[in-house]
């Protein structure tokens, strides 16, 4: 059915069973709209700046993120994507942070000199010293198909592919297995670079106070570096230094999902502790030629502005107009039509359109989500080229029931189910404008029990008290979520199936 109609609306494939930028990799610059502060943060990051990147759950922070990576790549940074935080402290975490910064930062330069083995020539005695220490501190194991993806990732420069002869000649079956795959090791990989060094007294001095021996592998001493802020910071300058000798120009994190971060409950207050440490280290923010770009849910910023030096780092608010949304949608469309739809080429008349995009309140990724519901009813009658005004009508609402409100809305206590009940609340009511009065009436409650709903509702950002009192001098709470707006203009009074 969805081939068929796919065939009919002449698309290749359906555009809207994805909605995150990981899904998307394949043909994600294709489909990218560029907001109009792209440039200047690309610029920023490319000269060692670095930035935050604030925004709404659904607004495209990753997908920003992935469009940086890659066109940071094309002008020679060194780029690396922080996204997994599993064995990361929950608080004072700047010590594993920069651990993990490191990791990433050393395997994908060794990857790539491994691509590109021509490059160590540029490197004398030192460097390589000091490129083997890194290698044997912050190397992470791979199995050989882990080791193959991503060196496949990885910019071949100048030389061949050498790789499959180390590999054939260096690994042998007595190697130490992982399931089915080879596991890559640190000593493998500074074997296959000549970068073992004969043991000296003199080595790594700079990171040290006393060092009598170094032995070939990281000793006890070697890995307290790992325990160092200072050292963490030195080393990773150190490794931006040698990059920069050899093909990269300057060297940049981005930072991504801290707030999706199962352990945080999606919590506010939670995801500004774990961020505080590393955000509140200006040093660390500063450092020439290595920009740290951070990627964070802007109700968190409120928090952390109370010690985060947003004034010495430019922000960037990823917030979108209505008039953003249909060429934003358009390059989707194209892309999955072979340029021969566009977006408003998809509907019966503009109504339907409007409410669309009225509906997914500026948002990209609910935008395409209200569009994969319409697209589903559609497949009822694939015999259609535009989406028909009943699948327009019955997927916006069950777009609109189905949404995951709980993820959208900010707890500072753990507790943000309340929402679900503030909404159906407000369903009941059958109102967009909301008193008091109509609290008690449909309720048959005390001015004091809807007074506290109302600033419940408020604290979650559903509704927000009118400038212009009623017809009698009350307040007035107007809703704020086009969603629930449509809910109610619908007859709809919970968001439970009915």
């Amino acid at each position: 059915m969805t081939n068929k109609l796919n065939t009919n609306m002449g698309f290749n494939k359906n555009p809207f069973s994805k909605f995150s930028a990981e899904e998307e990799i394949e043909f994600h610059n294709e489909i990218f709209y560029e907001p109009t502060f792209y440039p200047t943060l690309l610029d920023d990051l490319k000269s060692g700046t670095s930035r935050f990147i604030l925004g709404q759950r659904g607004h495209g922070k990753s997908s920003i993120i992935h469009k940086l990576k890659t066109d940071l790549e094309k002008g020679q940074a060194l780029t690396i994507i922080i996204d997994r935080f599993d064995e990361i402290s929950l608080v004072e975490n700047k010590i594993q942070l920069l651990n993990l910064i490191l990791q990433e930062f050393v395997t994908k330069y060794v990857l790539f000199l491994d691509k590109n083995k021509d490059y160590l020539k540029k490197l004398n005695g030192e460097d390589k010293e000091t490129l083997a220490l890194l290698i044997k501190l912050f190397f992470q194991p791979l199995t050989k198909t882990e080791y193959e993806t991503r060196y496949d990732n990885i910019k071949k420069v100048k030389t061949k592919n050498w790789f499959i002869q180390v590999f054939n000649k260096i690994l042998k079956p007595a190697n130490s297995l992982i399931g089915t795959g080879i596991l890559i090791t640190s000593t493998l990989i500074s074997d296959s670079l000549g970068l073992k060094s004969p043991v000296t007294d003199t080595a790594y001095t700079e990171f040290l106070t006393k060092i009598d021996l170094i032995e070939t592998s990281a000793t006890p001493h070697e890995q307290q570096l790992k325990q160092s802020k200072r050292h963490l910071k030195e080393l990773l300058n150190r490794l931006n230094t040698i990059t920069k000798k050899t093909y990269y120009k300057s060297s940049v994190v981005l930072f991504d999902k801290v707030d999706e971060f199962q352990e945080l409950n999606q919590e506010i207050n939670k995801i500004a502790l774990f961020t505080e440490d590393i955000l509140t280290d200006t040093e660390l923010l500063l450092q020439n030629d290595i920009a740290i770009a951070f990627s964070l849910w802007s109700e968190v910023k409120p928090i952390l502005s109370k010690k985060v030096r947003f004034d010495k780092f430019k922000e960037i608010d990823i917030s979108w107009k209505k008039n953003d949304m249909e060429p934003l949608i358009d390059k989707r469309i194209l892309h999955f039509s072979g340029n021969t739809r566009s977006f408003s080429s998809l509907f019966e008349n503009k109504s339907d359109l409007d409410n669309v995009i009225a509906i997914s309140n500026k948002s990209p990724r609910d935008l395409i989500s209200c569009l994969s519901d319409i697209y589903d009813y559609q497949t009822t009658n694939d015999n259609s080229s535009i989406f028909e005004g009943d699948s327009v009508s019955k997927g916006l609402i069950k777009f609109a029931k189905r949404y995951d409100y709980l993820s959208m809305y900010p707890s500072r206590t753990g507790k943000n189910k309340d929402v679900i009940s503030m909404i159906n609340i407000i369903l009941r009511t059958r109102k967009i404008h909301l008193t008091i009065l109509d609290l008690n009436t449909t309720y048959n409650q005390k001015t004091r029990w809807s007074q506290g709903k109302l600033e419940a509702m408020v604290k979650y950002k559903l509704v927000e008290e009118d400038s212009r009192l009623g017809a009698n001098g009350e307040k007035v709470f107007t809703l704020l979520d086009p969603k629930l707006k449509h809910l109610i203009t619908r007859g709809i009074t919970s968001l439970e199936t009915n």
